[in-house]
């Protein structure tokens, strides 16, 4: 039942290391297992297939999350007849299963590289031809100590870029992965989750937005691929706390502002340019709609034009 399949996957989390896999990090004690309930909800209706390439930790929690969601989730392993893979395929849901890395690929138009950092540029060569097919990166930026023991930001090309660059048929979609743990209990701090997502085809990006919407946090457009350099900087912000050994957590949340735009035109004032992709932008899922510019209007006064 899925109370009793999400009760498995919160007590399987606490023995995750949460920094390992946590781009971002996230709050302090993990989520206590909940008591079945009488009338468990009933399961999702069944959505489209994602290919999770690697049965590792991140696979371990994405996966199952996703097949409590309807999705079809087609494992990609090098050794599918494991007993941990053979488990974690019977956790994902009724229609799960795993075949060879290039065979899950095939089969589902969306593919999640769930693969060490270190290898994913090499990894998605390996997968035959995603033509067409979004692939989805999660991995964090490369990892070097400064002389002070903090992180060096050594980035100036994300790991998504470089997969682009490489195969530029691919619909290539970066995301800032959260704690893990929050695709088990995305309330778990009573406050979503922020979940960048950033690639160069917009359709991509949507189509990425409402799979992270169904799994109960908050995409946010990031906009073309470059962007993602971004991330692997909030991400060495985030690991801060974890270095100095302090008992605290901190994970992205984009909080709604006063949009100046309602206000005056901040294209045309502060030269920023304007999108190519402005006429088709992705469309992301809202929970609740955002307030109108009439809205603002009236909760705010006048401000008249900008400072010179």
């Amino acid at each position: 039942m899925p109370t009793r399949l999400r009760t498995h996957q919160l007590r399987h989390v606490r023995h995750l290391v949460f920094g390992a896999l946590a781009v971002a990090s996230a709050c302090g004690s993990p989520p206590a297992a909940k008591a079945p309930a009488e009338n468990p909800p009933a399961p999702a209706a069944e959505k489209g297939a994602v290919a999770i390439i690697g049965t590792g930790t991140l696979a371990g929690a994405l996966g199952p999350a996703l097949g409590t969601q309807g999705y079809r989730v087609i494992y990609g392993s090098r050794g599918p007849g494991r007993d941990a893979v053979r488990a974690l395929v019977q956790r994902s849901g009724p229609h799960a299963s795993v075949v060879s890395p290039p065979d899950a690929a095939a089969q589902a138009p969306v593919v999640v590289l769930a693969v060490p950092g270190e290898v994913v540029v090499d990894v998605a060569g390996t997968l035959g031809d995603l033509s067409g097919k979004v692939v989805i990166d999660v991995s964090g930026g490369e990892k070097k100590v400064a002389p002070d023991g903090y992180q060096e930001l050594t980035s100036d090309s994300a790991r998504a870029e470089q997969i682009q660059s490489r195969h530029p048929t691919m619909r290539v979609v970066r995301i800032n992965l959260p704690n893990i743990v929050y695709f088990m209990d995305p309330l778990l701090t009573k406050t979503r989750a922020t979940v960048f997502v950033a690639g160069n085809d917009p359709k991509a990006r949507e189509t990425v937005a409402n799979i992270i919407f169904d799994l109960g946090v908050d995409p946010w457009d990031a906009g073309p691929l470059r962007f993602a350099r971004l991330f692997d900087a909030f991400n060495t912000l985030a690991s801060i706390p974890g270095q100095q050994r302090r008992a605290e957590g901190y994970q992205v949340v984009m909080m709604p502002t006063v949009p100046f735009s309602c206000f005056f035109d901040m294209v045309q004032y502060f030269k920023f340019g304007e999108p190519v992709e402005l006429k088709q932008l992705p469309k992301f899922p809202r929970r609740e709609p955002a307030p109108s510019c009439e809205e603002w209007q009236r909760r705010l006064p006048p401000m008249g034009p900008p400072p010179q």
